[in-house]
Parts: C-alpha cells; structure tokens; sequence
C-alpha cells in the first residue's frame, strides 16, 4: 500500500503573494502566438496546493499555485471560458500595477 504525502498549501507572504493581492496572469502564448487578448487581471482568493498543475501555466516541478478571482470574465486563450477564477502557478502572476 503506497502512501502519499499530504500536499501542503502554498505559504502566503514569503513570496509577496498571498490572498488579496492584486495580479495580472501572464498567459502561456507558446500555443497562440497570434493572440492579441491582454493578460487577465484579478484578486488572489484563497492559496492553491503545492502541485504539478495549474490552468493556464505549463508547470516544471512543484511550486505554488493561487486561486485567482477575474476582475472580468476571461476567455482562455484556447477560447474555452468565461472564466470568473482560475488556480494559477505563481511563475504565471506578477503584481498589478498601482492606478
């Protein structure tokens, strides 16, 4: 009998990340390198597990992985959506800029 180890949720603030932190989503373009669409922006909700996968972001290896809520509804790239959230690997967020 295997056993899996419990996976630990991602640690807010020790990376500057953390729930109610404004993003912006850097989408993964390698698929749709005519895309025109602008990255999707939003509020970090609630922390994701430490994990391989992620929508939106071709993950390598384990890192964290936050639930982000839309400011607007998104259509994904592959024109799947609309999305009102979406778990996304932290390599994919980087702060909104201040207005």
């Amino acid at each position: 009998m295997a056993i899996r180890k419990r996976q630990q949720p991602a640690e807010p603030g020790r990376t500057g990340f953390g729930i109610g932190v404004q993003v912006v989503v850097r989408l993964d373009r390698s698929s749709h390198p005519e895309a025109m669409d602008e990255d999707p922006s939003g509020v970090i909700v609630a922390a994701g597990e430490m994990e391989g996968a992620a929508l939106y972001a071709p993950i390598s290896g384990r890192e964290a992985v936050w639930v982000v809520q839309f400011d607007e509804p998104f259509f994904g790239l592959d024109g799947s959506g609309p999305h009102e959230s979406a778990r996304v690997a932290q390599s994919s967020l980087a702060a909104a800029p201040e207005e």
